[in-house]
């Protein structure tokens, strides 16, 4: 501290002679004493929250053990976190196949039921998210301070938006990967006379749209050996998928929540019906292959049957060198003229405590969670989520450019399908035109009863 404000406090010691005022002139005698050092008061450290040797499990429908052999420095450093906070706080945490994807939801509601749950946390399929969340047996995590909802860094927030009835969320996940993305084989555009990085190029700019994607598609589809038949599509898709994609890219919704909280269908939506009478024109020329099996998509495309294919963002893990030793890039869909940006499309598991549980314990479980799956230590930085991703992809712009995008909020959107999916073939709609079986306007017409007699009953829960 500087002497002359020191002395003007009146904290100086014995001194001798005389001092003039503090306002800076100088002093007329030195001082013989000087001041003892101010010891600084450490603040107490925060005492360590103690779980007393709970043991979380989390039902899965698969186990997930620590890995002998990491694959990754990230790997490394999650597990030596998890590791250090288990000690740290006295817990264990496990995740154990308790049931299959489509058994969880019958085995959470009969252990809740009976005041037993078979877990302390149970992982749930998209497919059941909304229901578990309307159930009454899943405790509303907004009333815990032990975990922040809202906070995007650790949580899904698209998630949130089914999991959310009124003001009480009932379910978290991790940040999720986006479903319905375009993977396009580099040297086939060469082989076409295109540019290897077009689609990064055209979505950079803006445009890669509707128009640009049959443009490309009629390039890229080829007879090579002239006997009338195509050795080369443009792209491998399901009907089904292709179509629920188109609509997403011309921002419309199949499903939607109103302001009223009441789930409703879009089929009637003008930018719906545009997108399916879209796709019904693609689907009219010779661009796209449909293998009669599911598995035979990725296989059509990983043996270079099709320029593209229409997959999740996570099915880049699948197309290692050796299954595909072509380079590859990711883009989303093309938009449509009905939308402002580029869209992708979510749709992702939860967790869910059981709402048996008290307050205190549930603070306990959902602390363990946070830290379990919260941020690591040096991994935690704004796009450090990129370097789990590097390793999986050909090059850096499908993660710099595509997946970058696809993780912001305005570029999103929920599949809320999922709404109807155990009561309603959703696929109908689109796969009906695809075959000739009915027009747009006659396929539409046909689902929309049956839409909306499985839509009353989850707006009646």
């Amino acid at each position: 501290m500087n002497l002359r404000k020191f002395l003007c406090l009146g904290l100086a010691v014995l001194t001798i002679g005389a001092l003039t005022a503090c306002g800076g002139e100088e002093e007329t005698a030195a001082t013989t004493e000087t001041s003892a050092p101010v010891a600084e008061v450490a603040e107490p450290e925060e005492p360590v929250r103690d779980l007393g040797g709970l043991v979380v499990t989390l039902a899965n429908w698969v186990d997930i053990i620590e890995p002998e052999v990491k694959g990754s420095a990230y790997e490394e450093a999650l597990w030596e976190h998890r590791h250090a906070m288990m000690e740290k706080h006295n817990f264990k945490f496990e995740e154990l196949a308790l049931a299959p994807w489509n058994g969880m939801l019958e085995l959470f509601s009969t252990s809740v039921l009976a005041d037993d749950p078979a877990a302390e946390i149970f992982r749930f399929h998209a497919s059941n998210t909304l229901a578990v969340a309307q159930s009454g047996l899943a405790y509303d995590l907004s009333t815990l301070d032990s975990i922040d909802v809202n906070d995007s860094a650790s949580w899904n927030i698209s998630l949130a938006e089914v999991m959310t009835i009124g003001d009480e969320q009932y379910g978290v996940g991790e940040q999720s990967r986006p479903k319905q993305m375009i993977y396009f084989n580099k040297r086939l555009f060469e082989d076409a006379g295109l540019d290897p990085n077009l689609l990064y190029d055209l979505q950079a700019s803006g445009d890669w749209t509707w128009e640009t994607f049959m443009e490309i598609s009629e390039i890229l589809t080829r007879d090579t050996d002239n006997d009338g038949v195509n050795d080369i599509y443009a792209i491998v898709m399901n009907p089904s998928s292709f179509a629920e994609s188109v609509i997403m890219s011309n921002d419309g919704k199949l499903v939607y929540v109103d302001d009223d909280g009441v789930y409703k269908h879009g089929l009637d939506d003008p930018k719906v019906v545009a997108a399916l009478e879209w796709a019904a024109e693609y689907w009219k020329t010779d661009y796209d292959l449909v293998p009669a099996h599911w598995n035979g998509h990725k296989d059509a495309f990983l043996t270079s049957q099709a320029a593209m294919y229409l997959g999740n963002e996570w099915e880049s893990t699948t197309l290692t060198q050796d299954q595909m030793p072509d380079d590859w890039g990711l883009v989303t869909m093309p938009k449509g003229p009905n939308a402002a940006d580029y869209k992708v499309m979510y749709s992702d598991s939860g967790w869910v405590i059981p709402a048996s549980y008290s307050k205190e314990e549930a603070e306990d479980i959902a602390f363990a969670l946070d830290l379990w799956y919260g941020p690591v230590p040096g991994y935690d930085g704004p796009d450090d989520w990129k370097t789990t991703l590097y390793p999986l992809y050909r090059d850096e712009r499908a993660i710099d450019e595509t997946v970058a995008m696809a993780r912001k909020r305005e570029n999103s959107m929920v599949d809320l399908t999922i709404a109807i999916a155990d009561s309603v073939n959703v696929g109908l709609l689109s796969s009906d035109v695809y075959w000739n079986r009915a027009t747009v306007a006659e396929s539409i017409e046909a689902q929309k009863g049956i839409w909306q007699a499985a839509l009353d009953k989850v707006n009646a829960k």
